[in-house]
This record gives C-alpha cells, sequence and structure tokens, in this order.
C-alpha cells in the first residue's frame, strides 16, 4: 500500500513545529510585539531585543533583516571557540546570543561599529545597554515576555499557514489552544512543542 502523507490530508505540507535546524522564522509566522522597527541603517544606534530562550528574539531580527538587509552573526553555544568568530561590520548589522560573545571581542566590535556610525540590532540575554553607551551607541532596548493565549493563538495559526496548501488547512481548537498555552506558559518555543505534539496526535492517532 502505497504511503500517504496525512498532513497533506489536512491541508498542511508537513507538521510546521518540528524542530528546525536553523534560526529563521517563516516570515508570515512573525508576531510583531509592540517594538517599532530599527532606524535605518548608519544611525550610531543599537537596538537590543532582550529575552529568555525562545521568547521570540531571532524572529525579530529575521523579520526586521528581510525589511533592511544586512549581516547576521549567531554566536552558538558549542564550541567555545567558535564564539571567537570575527563579527561582522557595516552599515547595519544583526547580531543573535551576543551575550555569549566574549567579552574582550564583543567591547572590540562594539567599539569599532559605533566609531562608523553603525546600527546593531542585537539579541541577548542580558542587558548591554551600559556596555554600548560606552562603546558611543544610542541605546533603545526592548524586553520579550511571554505571550497570552489570543496572541499564542495568532502566533499557532500563523505557522500552521505558513505550511499550509491552502486557505483550507487544519486549525487548533479553542480545547487545544488552551492545552498548548497550559503547557508552554506563552513561551513560544515551548508552544511549538507542545503543538507538535498536539497536531501530530490529530493528524497520526500518536504522540510521535
Amino acid at each position: 500500500m502505497p504511503f500517504r502523507d496525512r498532513y497533506l490530508d489536512v491541508g498542511l505540507r508537513q507538521n510546521p513545529f518540528v524542530a528546525r535546524a536553523c534560526v529563521e522564522e517563516p516570515p508570515r509566522a512573525f508576531i510583531n510585539r509592540g517594538i517599532p522597527n530599527p532606524p535605518p541603517p548608519g544611525s550610531g544606534a543599537l537596538v537590543q531585543v532582550i529575552g529568555d530562550s525562545g521568547l521570540g528574539k531571532s524572529a525579530h531580527l529575521n523579520h526586521w533583516r528581510t525589511l533592511t538587509p544586512g549581516p547576521y552573526h549567531y554566536i552558538v553555544r558549542e564550541p567555545y571557540r567558535s564564539r571567537w568568530r570575527r563579527p561582522p561590520i557595516g552599515p547595519i548589522v544583526y547580531g543573535d546570543e551576543i551575550d555569549r560573545m566574549p567579552s574582550p571581542l564583543r567591547r572590540r566590535w562594539l567599539h569599532r561599529l559605533a566609531r562608523e556610525s553603525a546600527t546593531a540590532v542585537i539579541g541577548t540575554h542580558i542587558d548591554l545597554e551600559t556596555e554600548a553607551e560606552r562603546a558611543g551607541f544610542t541605546v533603545m532596548s526592548y524586553r520579550l515576555t511571554v505571550l497570552d493565549e489570543p496572541t499564542l493563538a495568532v502566533f499557532l495559526d500563523r505557522r500552521l499557514a505558513a505550511s499550509a496548501i491552502d486557505d483550507r488547512y487544519v486549525r487548533f481548537s479553542a480545547a487545544e489552544i488552551a492545552e498548548i498555552f497550559n503547557a508552554s506558559a506563552g513561551n513560544p518555543q515551548r508552544a511549538e512543542v507542545a503543538a507538535h505534539r498536539v497536531l501530530a496526535n490529530r493528524v497520526n492517532g500518536s504522540l510521535s
């Protein structure tokens, strides 16, 4: 009997909540959290998006890159030596997990960017405002928090829509959204894990 992808039967190319190897969000899944777009290139400003893991820092940076392209520098957790990779310089640069960058390298990088009046847009777990101001930047800081249930519902539907074949794709019920919200406490990354299991259970009849 030929294999039949059951996600196709519910209007999806695949389960959109599978673990992703890259940090980029599907553009249509982006949720505006009330943060204004960064200043244009060459503004001499540093925009930092601060938040715990999974709250959407990378999503914001990648969304802004679609509007104003620029080099992107992601600081990996391991191996440690990779954190010393030379960061980019340009009129506008994007840096993710910048708190992981070794302090001496980060200070040199920020001073170089500030001297060239670059625009730096970064995601970080800790507040780097003092360090950036000492380098010469004007700093704009925004903190991300967890999503409330209605906003999480929009986020989940946009993730489904990003994988949809047409507008007849499967939607989560109110009960399923509540289950995902309770399991994730409003953290988008944790919500994706819970949503994957809920959707797989509905489509395939299993939790695999």
